[in-house]
């Protein structure tokens, strides 16, 4: 049994999690099936550590720029 792409992506992620676990019970799956389910965690591990990454150097940015500022102050002020 197969979708048209309009029905599958209307689809919310429970049914189609439903879908997925009905059909699962009578079919064989090769080594290709685990390979890929390893490859989306690590995908998805690899996504975690990039946002992590973001997060950490925008907020260095800001440091930055705030002991910039504060270096500033000082200086004008010390003329």
């Amino acid at each position: 049994m197969s979708y048209t792409i309009e029905r599958l992506r209307s689809l919310s992620d429970d049914e189609l999690i439903s879908e997925h676990d009905s059909m699962a019970r009578s079919t064989v799956v090769g080594v290709e099936y685990f390979l890929e389910e390893l490859d989306r965690r690590s995908r998805e591990r690899s996504t975690v550590a990039a946002n992590r990454l973001a997060r950490n150097s925008f907020w260095l940015s800001v440091i930055s720029t705030a002991i910039a500022i504060a270096a500033l102050v000082v200086a004008i002020a010390k003329v």
